[in-house]
């Protein structure tokens, strides 16, 4: 397998199917129904905006307290901070994950050639697992992280000649990665285990020196979360009666929850995506019966191709796992394909059986961007032939998905308003100090009154 340079038709490629996505992401980020850990992130902003102190710790977890260190408030608050209108974070995000996808194709380059290159980037960057996550919630900023420590991981395999001076930067780069994860997510966890489990195969060579680096600039930058410790230990723990009966193991000793960890492994390099972003919400009992058989032909329609995709990914995970000589064993960068994959896989059973609860998609999405990796081999070796035709029809379908989704499904809707939703937050909190336009207001006012009368 010989890596090859991009030609000005293929970056062309790269960079027509970004614009598709951000257009895409950004109808996303317009229709999302804003809640739970987004009002989160969102009161982390305003209160940044409001007083100038970027709060040290993020999102409150389902059992251990609130995720370390100030950047969930940073990726909010700083932008309102240069901008005080809703939508300057979503651009932020927007444009992080845009980087991170640029990084994700940059590792590509290092393993396949100029086809497969252009290929995965369509598979990733106009894949509904990628675009579902576009709202402004914490998982949303994984990708970057993720795709930067799979960039990391390949430049730092064992067979890479490298300076010594750049194995240290590299190192120091790939902790940071991790890092930038651990200040989101707690599924941070998942990417060093693969590093180890890489590390201990001797699949890659890190230096020591560049790690610890790594990890000093890190613990630097939780210094001010662990002086909110000494005087609030709430943020270390969860209060609620849910959470005491949450145990760490709980995934290993119900053995459901690794399965499902496995098949969500599989789904990752497919289109089989939750149900619950495909099927829009129940229409209105006064809409002509013809829109619900569109709606559940939709649901048909897009769980065959999910499932054929998902037989396709398996069946690469198993000739990538179970038969190296057809995807000729001499070639290097095959076998550490297969070696993240197997370190993925391993990361992935240990996550999900010491999880304290059974694992949903977006705890473990961090790990979307290594699942591609074995349907990419097929891809590379003809196994699984992408011709430019049906690429586009490809390409149409995963659009199609999208707009679907972002139209009406679970966590977003086309009649409702981001912007409204973060206003109305803004001034049920802030009041006078909430700088509304006239327009703004009476939105926000009809908005809270349309609310009021529901209730």
């Amino acid at each position: 397998m010989m890596p090859e340079k991009l030609t000005s038709k293929d970056l062309l490629a790269i960079c027509l199917f970004a614009l598709i996505s951000f257009v895409l992401a950004f109808y996303y980020e317009s229709n999302q129904i804003v809640s739970g850990d987004q009002l989160q992130m969102i009161e982390k902003g305003y209160h940044a905006l409001m007083t100038g102190e970027f709060l040290p710790y993020g999102n409150e977890a389902s059992t251990v307290g609130n995720v370390p260190g100030s950047l969930s408030s940073i990726v909010i608050g700083l932008p309102l901070i240069i901008f005080a209108h809703p939508l300057s974070p979503v651009l932020l995000l927007l444009v992080i994950r845009l980087i991170g996808y640029a990084i994700f194709v940059n590792a590509l380059t290092l393993l396949f050639s100029r086809r497969t290159v252009v290929s995965g980037a369509l598979l990733y960057v106009l894949n509904p697992w990628f675009l579902y996550d576009s709202l402004l919630y914490n998982p949303s900023y994984l990708s970057f992280g993720a795709a930067l420590f799979l960039n990391m991981l390949i430049r730092l395999r064992k067979d890479n000649k490298v300076s010594a001076l750049m194995r240290f930067s590299l190192s120091v780069v790939l902790v940071l990665a991790a890092g930038w994860c651990m200040q989101f997510h707690y599924s941070w966890p998942v990417l060093v285990a693969l590093s180890g489990v890489l590390w201990l195969r001797k699949a890659i060579k890190v230096s020591y020196l560049g790690v610890a680096v790594g990890v000093v600039l890190i613990a630097l930058t939780l210094i001010p979360y662990f002086m909110e410790i000494m005087v609030n230990e709430r943020i270390i723990s969860n209060p609620e009666e849910y959470a005491k009966d949450r145990y760490f193991g709980y995934g290993l000793v119900h053995v459901y929850p690794i399965f499902k960890a496995l098949l969500y492994w599989l789904r990752f390099g497919s289109l089989l995506v939750t149900q619950k972003s495909i099927v829009s919400a129940p229409l209105a009992g006064d809409m002509p019966f013809i829109f619900d058989i569109l709606r559940y032909s939709w649901l048909v329609l897009t769980q065959v191709i999910g499932g054929i995709t998902v037989l396709i990914s398996a069946y690469a995970n198993y000739i990538l796992l179970f038969k190296k000589r057809e995807l000729k064993e001499q070639d290097p960068e095959f076998n550490f394909v297969r070696e993240v994959s197997i370190a993925a896989i391993i990361a992935l059973v240990a996550a999900a059986a010491a999880a304290t609860l059974t694992l949903n998609y977006w705890q473990i999405i961090i790990l979307f961007a290594f699942a591609l990796l074995p349907v990419l081999c097929l891809v590379e070796k003809k196994i699984f032939f992408l011709k430019p035709k049906y690429m586009f029809y490809f390409a149409a379908f995963m659009v199609a998905m999208n707009f679907v989704s972002a139209t009406n499904s679970r966590k977003f809707h086309e009649s409702v308003s981001y912007v409204d939703q973060v206003n109305m937050f803004c001034y049920d909190r802030y009041q006078d100090k909430c700088s509304l336009s006239p327009d703004d207001l009476d939105k926000v006012l009809k908005l809270k009154a349309q609310q009021e009368a529901q209730k």
